[in-house]
């Protein structure tokens, strides 16, 4: 699985979040029902949300996946279609040399399996606004 947005830590967990409409709390996310027993609510297709305080969180912070693929960084994500990877770039010219195809004006793709790749995250401090 490959990780990629907001995340915080809440009693030791990891969590996904998104910012809510107060500047002082954000909503935690979970794919995991027993999460109920800590207070998460069902909002649907296996999602649970809970509304925390930031001052109850240990840091916020993003992540950003890439890819390692035949001596080239890129930024990657996973296919929803098929589980590859998904790889991404607008430099024209090493798009044709790696053979990844046009999908945008200007971004290719190219989607690989994930023995030709080695994932690694950029992890950033994620400030509220």
């Amino acid at each position: 699985m490959i990780r990629k947005g907001e995340y915080t830590i809440y009693n030791g967990r990891e969590y996904r979040f998104i910012e809510s409409d107060s500047v002082e709390a954000i909503e935690l996310i979970s794919n995991d029902n027993n999460e109920m027993d800590n207070g998460f609510t069902y909002y649907k297709n296996n999602i649970y949300t809970k509304m925390v305080g930031v001052s109850e969180v240990k840091e916020l912070y993003s992540i950003h996946p890439y890819a390692v693929y035949k001596g080239e960084v890129f930024p990657a994500s996973e296919e929803r279609r098929n589980g590859n990877v998904l790889l991404d770039t607008t430099n024209t010219e090493l798009a044709k040399k790696m053979g990844f195809e046009r999908t945008d004006k200007y971004m290719y793709s190219k989607s690989v399996e994930w023995d030709e790749v080695e994932i690694f995250e950029e992890r950033k401090s994620y400030t509220l606004d």
